[in-house]
Parts: structure tokens; sequence; C-alpha cells
């Protein structure tokens, strides 16, 4: 994009990340050292005979195989990382018979790699349409805060010791935003899911079913929950974490009748969960999940 003010340390970055993805959407060159780094950092966990957890740093994909086909839930922030993760998922399930993706909301680091995944159904909140529409109104600002973020990254990486927990947090991160400003120079498209609810959703998948839930503007204007009873697991997207924190936007507490018609959904289904799955691969308890009930109830009641 003409315009936009880039500092040098980052062309330098741009040329290395320019060298090591030679194509969109396919990942790293198999011989490229970054490659090899990326891939150490891939985390696969099998969370049951039918479910795959996959994370590199705070991106995280979950995929469901079903008797009617793989369920991916999120996305990622990118096309290239999530097709890599696409080829681990086709590998752990020996099939490539994707049937549709959902997002929990629609902030860009869960709907990025929509686009791997052509021939699938992609499922979310009716607003999360319009927030993967709004966030690429303005391109030439997505590259510039991209870049930023980016930029932020690799100071951090000067500043640790290469191999500690710090260094390959700042590394994940940075690989990431990488490869979101790859997507965003090439204008590889985020695609917006084509099937979208506006209250609650069952997803009928054979040998398994998915209850979707919108529960209101919260941390975005899109989140929903996902519930799985056969695998007696709930996926809450970026809603809350340890100890039951809500991800509140303050500009987005208007919602608050909504929330408490979601608590009580939740709350019906407590006793029948066992794994709770964050939107960036945390796994959570079930006293996260009812103090997080607790802390919502307490936001209902401040007026």
């Amino acid at each position: 994009m003409k315009g936009i003010p880039v500092p040098a340390a980052f062309i330098v970055l741009i040329l290395w990340l320019l060298l090591s993805f030679p194509v969109i959407g396919q990942g790293f060159s198999s011989s490229d050292d970054t490659s090899r780094k990326v891939d150490s950092l891939i985390e696969i966990h099998r969370l049951n005979e039918q479910c795959l957890l996959i994370n590199f740093g705070y991106d995280a994909v979950t995929a469901i195989n079903t008797s009617k086909g793989i369920v991916v839930i999120d996305a990622g922030i990118s096309s290239g990382l999530t097709a890599r993760y696409r080829k681990i998922i086709e590998n752990e399930f020996q099939g490539n018979d994707f049937a549709y993706v959902i997002n929990t909301h629609g902030h860009p680091d869960h709907v990025g790699g929509n686009s791997v995944f052509p021939e699938s159904g992609i499922i979310g909140h009716s607003n999360c349409a319009q927030e993967i529409a709004g966030q690429w109104k303005n391109p030439e600002k997505v590259i510039e805060r991209l870049s930023r973020i980016v930029d932020q990254n690799e100071v951090q990486l000067l500043a640790n010791k290469p191999g500690t927990l710090e260094w390959n947090e700042s590394y994940t991160q940075k690989i990431r935003y990488l490869c979101a400003y790859q997507d965003a120079i090439n204008s590889v498209p985020v695609r917006q899911p084509d099937s979208i609810f506006s209250d609650s959703l069952n997803l009928d998948l054979g040998n398994v079913r998915l209850e979707m839930f919108y529960f209101g503007k919260c941390h975005s204007s899109s989140d929903i929950l996902i519930y799985v009873p056969e695998m007696k697991m709930l996926f809450i997207g970026d809603l809350f974490f340890k100890y039951g924190r809500p991800g509140i936007s303050d500009s987005l507490m208007t919602e608050k009748d909504r929330w408490k018609q979601a608590i009580q959904w939740l709350e019906n289904r407590t006793v029948h969960i066992e794994h709770i799955i964050g939107g960036h691969g945390q796994l959570l308890s079930i006293n996260d999940l009812k103090d997080f009930n607790k802390n919502i109830l307490r936001y209902c009641s401040i007026e």
C-alpha cells in the first residue's frame, strides 16, 4: 500500500518474511530454518479420540471428527499458519472432509484462516459478518497496526534469551502477526460466515451434536457459546479466562438481559460439562465457569 510509513527495521523483517513464505496460504518452505522452528512450537493435544486442539502461541484451533465430516472451531489469525494446522488435522484424522468452520466471534485472530477451508460452511452469529467487514474498511490502517505489533515483538525478542518462555512467546506472536500482515498486503480475503443465526442453532452431525447460543455483546458483538453434550465439552471463545475473569469490552455492556439468559442456558448444562476450551487454547475448569457466571451476574446488577 502506498503512503504508509514503514520503519527500516520492519523492511528487513518483511524481506525475511517474503523469503520464508514463498507461496500464499501454503506455509513455509520445507527447508527453511524458520519453518522448522515454527513446527517445533506448534502444540498438538488430543482431548479425546474425536477432538484435537492445536496451539501456536496464542493461535488456537480445535477440530472435531464427526460421522458427517470434520468441524473446526475458530480458524486462527492467518491463512499461512492455519494451512499448517489443516495438514496436521488431516494427518491426525486421516481425512480431509471438512464440513464446517465455526467462529466463536468475529475478531481477526479467530477468523483469519477461514479461507483455508473453501469447501466448508462457515457458521457464526449474524454480527460476525458485520465485524469482519468493518475491520477491513481501511486496509492501510490494518497494515500499519500489524507492522507496529511485529516491531514491538521484535524488540521483546531482542530483550530475551532464545529458548526461554518469554522468548518463545514473543517469537510466536511475531510470526502470527507477520503472517497476518502477509495476508493483508496480498489482499487474502477473510471469508465471512455463510450460515448465520441470531439466537441459537443446533447442528446434528450424526454421532455428535453441537448446540450454539448467542451470549450477547460482551467481548465482541458476536460472542457465542458452543456445547457438545456427547463430549461434555464447552467452547467459550474469549468470553472468560482463568478464575472466571470476563473478557468484557466496556463499550459493549448493553445487553445485560441477554447475558442473564445466557447464564441460565449455561447453568442448565453445567452439571454435564467436564471440559472447557477457551479461544486461545486454554483449558479451563468448571470452577472457572462458575466464577464467570457469578461475575457476570454481578455486572448485571450494576446500574
